[in-house]
């Protein structure tokens, strides 16, 4: 019988099944006629004895076969044989103790072991899991975080990958219903998921009228998650006939790839010897690996097809060593496969060998005997010596970080040159994570674990337990950040336990020029400036100044910009050197700047006497925008203030419904703040200067309303953040090896907004005069757009208006079903040369200037316009554009980059400003987090609750996934570990149940829980249980 079958659970075959669900499933599909009441009734019978039963895979109702061992033999007695087979098996296992295997699942979370050997792997194992991508409303600086598989289309062709498995599956995207993705697979199958992350997409494959049929026999819109699941499980679902047409060209496309690859099987098989550099990663898209391996006939014009691209894709993913596709940093147009150089090729391979032969050693030879001169051996020897020491001073554990301590290792082995092979190995391996799931490489690092001998209370050699190995050897730190490996940016090296390496341009304050700007600065004498930003700002890079006018309902608001762009050249290694990093990482531990620390603090920062681009916009009190423009200018009169003191100079308490103040703290945070400008309190200013700080502030205010009007997001809900204090850390490096005494004092904390928002609004209006201004010329710069949402404006209003921000308004968090809905509305962000709306920030067009020090999209922004503010200096006049092309505009080959030029920029812009933001605010954020929980929980530096709260926000086949009361950290609740407090089959969203801590892993960023409780069900607010 065909079946399913995934981990904790066990499923009924469909015959079965369908003997429960009545007629209405055993008659012929028809899937838009089942209804939800008929497929749920049986739903706890189901689940009930999934919680019951863990051993069997299938259970057939009726069976003749009630002893699943054939009957006991005739010198047991007859009570014996009489026994029901489950109270066999217990008796026969308490007389028969053994050590118990662990069995792996066949649907596996992040970081475990998978079952990909003897269970068929294809899509239909997939879950309907959580979405990884970014809260939706976060603030400007993760807004664009959001998956770019959010813009799949109906009808486009695209990849799907079901785990650790080889074997990908093309399917048709059927569309988004109900914030779920509806697929179609190449072998007749209908899969509906959450999520789904793909790396090959073909845009338009399949019309709309070939797809009608699949979609009109699509399960009903109303049904469940669970129900979709069971549907698909029973292979319910559209019939290959109503898809004939997709799956023929389906076919036809695969064939087509099929028959480009068996013509360039040669090159495509070799392909690392065309592209691999000697000893530098290189980051190539497919479009230029594609061009760089086939052949100009395999062209269509000058563009390969979509099939040669698939056939070049293949055999990339084929390899395991030379080629890895960088999964999450890729952009809507292509992908970034990272490509290996040839020396770590090389170690790769050697270690290889090395574990091989001592394998192969080990069983030609008594299992007693060891082989003398084994690079294996010689190292193994040297790790347990080094592990043994670490042990006496900090205790290892399973979850993913080893114990703090107070000393420091004192043991520093004499690693030999194959040792540290195996070490940088293990490092790609545990690290990097560079092997695919599938890959016979996993194997290599897991015996190299299991030789050491000192980890077999870990759950699976995994690259998790790889991680502490790395921390007790003293490779990395002991509470380096997973994160910064994972997330890779092209062309910078990773200093293990540090921050990043560029590769050296000198010293580069040689490259700078003279002010460029200087012939048409204006000094802001009877100016005076406001700097408010964090005590603790590195860079001051913005300041706003009020300007009256004789109409007393009209002010000039200018915002005045750092003016790096004015000294730095486009093309200068400065300008290469930023654009490598692109965003500044806030990472506690490991800070990165764009610009070197002393071109920014010495040259650029905000002061008196240095030099600034102010964006200006006459605006009145109803917060229209009456006229803007932008000028280059030197500062003056320099004020330097906090949030905190602007606010109580003007009286303002920024009201917010949502109000986090919980705090956690693992060890004591040092106070000492150390500031290099004068900063001024409320006492320290005039009456006029404080009128100032209150009329931006109205003003600010009234231009927000206006964007409100638009659907703009009011306000954005706090998130978890974490501060970390190295003051107790003595960390020495010697040889590439660490060692280290103390901990890091780790304190997780809700960010919230400024106390004020007048420089919020008042930076979102400069961002808006830099992208009008820009438009209107028609010069091309980085615009910040949503392009998805174009289509959907009116819809996005409407459901901001009546749904989102009435939640946000009144202190309710909206739920996953909301922010799915909005999700699949406004698409994801793109940056684009050409305007667009941006919705969420209720702009007519929108890009981002006031942050130049600390974003090269800002720098870019700046070059292009200062470049036209020197043109039309020279011109005398305006520039002039094209706008129906009836007359011609002015030459715009002045500007540094030209927009052919910026459109072949910004993909990789954008990936990269993605992974540092990513790893500021996103994964490393989260993986402190997880430190500090791990630090309390397992090493008792700080006092946890008994129990927490988790409020159930998906649900899947195997798994419960919530959040916890404790800074809304995702956990998953296996189904297994329910402990009969319920049965999955009764768990719906918006439950609320009490559960206790079961694991947690730094490495995996995942936390495990078990039930103890149901404290609450979903609408029922009233009953407690």
């Amino acid at each position: 019988m065909t079946m399913l079958q995934a981990s904790g659970r066990s499923y009924v075959c469909w015959r079965c099944a369908a003997r429960r669900l009545g007629s209405s499933l055993t008659s012929p599909r028809s899937p838009t006629s089942l209804t939800a009441t008929s497929l749920y009734k049986p739903a706890p019978s189901y689940a009930n004895s999934a919680s019951r039963r863990s051993l069997a895979t299938v259970r057939h109702e009726n069976s003749d076969h009630d002893d699943g061992l054939g009957g006991s033999s005739t010198s047991q007695s007859d009570s014996r044989s009489k026994m029901p087979i489950r109270e066999h098996l217990r008796l026969w296992q308490e007389e028969n103790p053994a050590e118990g295997e662990m069995m792996l699942s066949d649907i596996s979370s992040t970081g475990e072991l998978t079952n990909n050997l003897t269970r068929p792997q294809n899509v239909a194992l997939l879950q309907l899991d959580m979405d990884n991508s970014s809260p939706l409303f976060v603030g400007d600086e993760l807004e664009d975080l959001r998956s770019d598989d959010a813009m799949l289309d109906p009808g486009d062709l695209v990849e799907l990958h079901a785990g650790a498995s080889r074997r990908p599956s093309l399917a048709i995207c059927l569309g988004r219903i109900n914030g779920y993705e509806h697929f179609y697979t190449v072998s007749g199958k209908w899969f509906s998921a959450l999520g789904v992350k793909t790396l090959f997409v073909v845009k338009n494959f399949v019309t709309q009228d070939e797809l009608k049929p699949v979609i009109e026999a699509l399960p009903p819109v109303e049904l469940s998650n669970q129900e979709l699941n069971t549907l698909q499980d029973l292979g319910e679902g559209p019939s290959r006939s109503a898809a004939a047409v997709p799956l023929r060209k389906i076919l036809k496309f695969a064939q087509d790839a099929e028959a480009v690859y068996q013509a360039n099987a040669g090159t495509l098989d070799a392909s690392s010897s065309f592209i691999g550099d000697p000893l530098k990663h290189r980051y190539l898209t497919l479009h230029e690996i594609t061009d760089l391996l086939l052949r100009d006939t395999h062209k269509h014009g000058d563009k390969f097809s979509a099939h040669c691209l698939y056939a070049v894709h293949r055999a990339l993913l084929q390899d395991e060593v030379f080629f890895r596709p960088l999964r999450h940093t890729g952009h809507r147009r292509s992908y970034l496969f990272e490509v290996s150089p040839l020396s770590e090729v090389r170690v790769i391979q050697q270690v290889e060998r090395y574990v091989r032969d001592y394998q192969d050693s080990i069983h030609r030879s008594s299992s007693s005997k060891r082989t003398a001169g084994s690079p294996v051996e010689s190292f193994v020897r040297r790790a347990q010596k080094v592990v043994d020491e670490s042990r006496t001073t900090r205790e290892w554990s399973r979850n993913g970080i080893i114990g703090p301590s107070s000393k420091a290792v004192r043991e520093k082995p004499a690693w030999s040159g194959s040792d540290l092979e195996i070490l940088q190995f293990i490092e790609l391996w545990a690290s990097y994570q560079k092997f695919p799931e599938y890959s016979r490489l996993q194997t290599i690092g897991a015996a190299l674990l299991r030789t050491v001998g000192r980890y077999q209370e870990a759950h699976g050699y995994l690259p998790a337990v790889g991680w502490t190995f790395l921390q007790e050897v003293g490779w990395i730190p002991p509470w380096e950040i997973p994160a910064r490996y994972s997330v890779r940016f092209p062309g910078v090296e990773i200093k293990r336990g540090g921050s990043y390496v560029r590769p050296f341009k000198g010293i580069l304050d040689r490259y700078l020029k003279r002010d460029m700007m200087a012939l048409i600065r204006n000094p802001l004498n009877k100016v005076t400036a406001y700097c408010i930003d964090d005590i603790s700002a590195r860079e001051i890079d913005d300041a706003v100044s009020l300007e009256r006018t004789p109409d007393p309902d009209k002010f000039w608001i200018h915002v005045h910009v750092a003016d790096p762009a004015s000294s730095i050249g486009a093309d200068t290694p400065v300008a290469k050197y930023a654009e490598l990093i692109p965003e500044a990482i806030y990472l506690p531990g490991h800070l990165e700047s764009m610009l070197p620390e002393t071109l920014i603090h010495d040259r650029f920062s905000l002061a008196p006497n240095r030099p600034c681009l102010t964006f200006s916009a006459l605006v009145n009190m109803d917060g229209s925008v009456l006229n803007e423009k932008i000028t280059a200018n030197i500062m003056k009169n320099v004020i330097y203030m906090t949030y905190e003191d602007a606010a109580s100079a003007i009286g303002e308490t920024r009201e917010m419904p949502f109000s986090q103040d919980a705090r956690f703290s693992i060890g004591t945070m040092s106070e000492t703040t150390t500031v290099s400008r004068k900063m001024s309190r409320p006492e320290d200013l005039a009456e006029n200067q404080k009128d100032d700080l209150a009329i931006l502030s109205k003003l600010g205010k009234a231009i927000q309303a206006k964007r409100l009007e638009k659907g703009a997001t009011p306000f954005f809900q706090p998130r978890p953040a974490a501060v970390v204090d190295f003051s107790n850390v003595t960390q020495k490096e010697s040889d590439g090896f660490i060692t280290a005494s103390g901990d890091p004092s780790i304190q997780v904390y809700y960010s919230q907004p400024s106390g004020v928002d007048l420089v919020e609004n008042a930076m979102k209006l400069a961002n808006e005069v830099a992208a009008r201004w820009c438009a209107e010329r028609q010069i091309p710069i980085p615009f910040r757009t949503q392009p998805h949402a174009v289509q959907n404006a009116a819809l996005i209003q409407q459901y901001a208006r009546d749904v989102v921000n009435p939640m946000l308004n009144s202190g309710v968090s909206p739920d996953e079903t909301v922010l799915r809905q909005m999700r699949s509305l406004l698409g994801v962000d793109e940056v684009s040369t050409t305007p667009g709306p941006h919705f969420t920030l209720g702009s007519s067009m929108y890009t981002k200037a006031t942050s130049p020090l600390r974003r090269f999209g800002d720098l870019i922004v700046h070059w292009q316009i200062e470049a036209a503010l020197l043109e039309e200096k020279r011109l005398g006049r305006k520039l002039m554009n094209s706008k129906d092309g009836s007359t011609p505009g002015d030459d715009l080959s002045f500007l540094p980059f030209s927009r052919e030029r910026l459109d072949r920029m910004l993909p990789m812009i954008r990936l990269r400003e993605k992974q540092a933001r990513a790893l500021t605010n996103l994964d490393g954020t989260d993986q402190w987090i997880l430190q500090a929980l791990v630090r309390a929980w397992r090493f008792n530096e700080a006092p946890l609750p008994e129990t927490f709260k988790l409020t159930v926000s998906h649900l899947s086949r195997s798994r419960i996934i919530g959040s916890l009361d404790w800074f809304d950290r995702p956990a998953i609740l296996g189904h297994e570990a329910l402990n009969n407090i319920t049965v999955a089959a009764d768990v719906h969203v918006g439950d609320v149940m009490e559960v206790r801590l079961t694991d947690v892993n730094v490495h995996s960023k995942q936390i495990f829980v078990e039930a103890v409780g149901l404290v609450e069900r979903a609408g029922d607010t009233k009953q407690a249980l």
